[in-house]
């Protein structure tokens, strides 16, 4: 009688693991979503980092310039870049300015394809957390990096965040036209 009860513990394990292995492959981000993550997101829309990473990352010079217009802030630099990926084109769009002593950066990342929900829970598992503010076209999150992880912060935390390592903020916001992944980072 305990060879079926360890062969019931066995299969149970086996089908625990299987479950485990299935639940980190549909967690894992998909092929744009990871190409944001490491020209965007890895770099905190830094833009020299930007600058930098996307130009040994095979993004091409594009005619589309950066959407830059903040009121209130002098841009010192921008760039425009495009490539594909998993058979999706993607520009991206990457600036940098300042307002007074705060230092801002932006690192936006067009999708032809509209992908919202699929980028949307890339975005929230990449995080770690739901966004603060979500529609039907619309995610947006906010958060600083705290021990080398992403901390979802509140309106209260924002200007401790943007004095400290950076307030960023990314927004997920998509129509029939494709969408956007934008990440904007703040530092005092």
């Amino acid at each position: 009688m305990i060879l079926p009860k360890l062969a019931l513990v066995a299969v149970t394990a086996t089908a625990m693991v299987g479950s485990a292995v299935s639940s980190a492959t549909a967690a894992a981000p998909g092929p744009v979503f990871g190409a944001f993550v490491g020209v965007c997101g890895d770099t905190h829309a830094d833009f020299a980092a930007v600058s930098r990473v996307s130009s040994v990352a095979a993004w091409g010079e594009t005619d589309v310039k950066a959407d830059s217009n903040m009121p209130g802030v002098s841009v010192t630099g921008q760039l425009a870049r495009s490539t594909t990926v998993d058979k999706t084109g993607l520009v991206l769009s990457a600036w940098h300015g300042t307002k007074g002593a705060v230092q801002i950066s932006d690192c936006t990342i067009h999708v032809a394809k509209a992908d919202l929900d699929r980028l949307r829970g890339d975005a929230s598992a990449w995080l770690g957390f739901q966004p603060q503010d979500s529609s039907a076209k619309r995610a947006a999150f906010r958060f600083t990096e705290a021990d080398g992880a992403h901390k979802a912060v509140t309106p209260a935390e924002f200007d401790a965040a943007a004095a400290g390592g950076g307030l960023e903020i990314l927004t997920v916001s998509g129509d029939a036209n494709g969408t956007v992944l934008d990440l904007m980072t703040i530092k005092k």
